[in-house]
């Protein structure tokens, strides 16, 4: 197993501890040091001290002394979540998530427009959702 890269896509092997925050499953925010094993091909776990319920989002940020100044929080879900071993440790396999743009929404109600009408009102309130964000911002 390789731990993360010191880039930004978190997708090349090498030393380094992660900062990971979210929401555990008491509903608590946290704030864990560890670090994100990389097993290849977006294959990442992080072992934590507490349980995380599958699905959740995490943060992830890397702790390394090129970015003392700070590095910037990664979106991830979590999946495939195992019971706490004999250590007080749960390992989970994370997914990176990325932010959705208007054209990806384009596109999906396009591929969705034959699953019924559902489906197109959801996303034009996702498309009016994000027009909404992006006024905010």
């Amino acid at each position: 197993m390789h731990k993360v890269s010191q880039g930004n896509s978190y997708n090349a092997p090498a030393d380094s501890r992660i900062e990971i925050s979210g929401w555990d499953m008491d509903n608590c925010f946290f704030v864990e040091r560890t670090e994100l094993l990389w097993a290849g091909h977006e294959e990442k776990h992080v072992q934590l001290a507490r349980s995380l319920p599958e699905g959740a989002m995490v943060f992830i940020r890397l702790l390394s002394p090129e970015s003392a100044s700070g590095s910037v929080p990664v979106a991830y879900q979590v999946r495939a979540v195992t019971p706490l071993d004999s250590d007080g440790h749960c390992r989970m396999r994370l997914m990176q998530l990325h932010p959705r743009s208007r054209e990806s929404l384009g596109r999906q109600h396009a591929s969705n427009s034959s699953e019924g009408s559902r489906k197109v009102r959801d996303t034009r309130e996702d498309m009016a959702a994000l027009r909404h964000e992006e006024i905010l911002q």
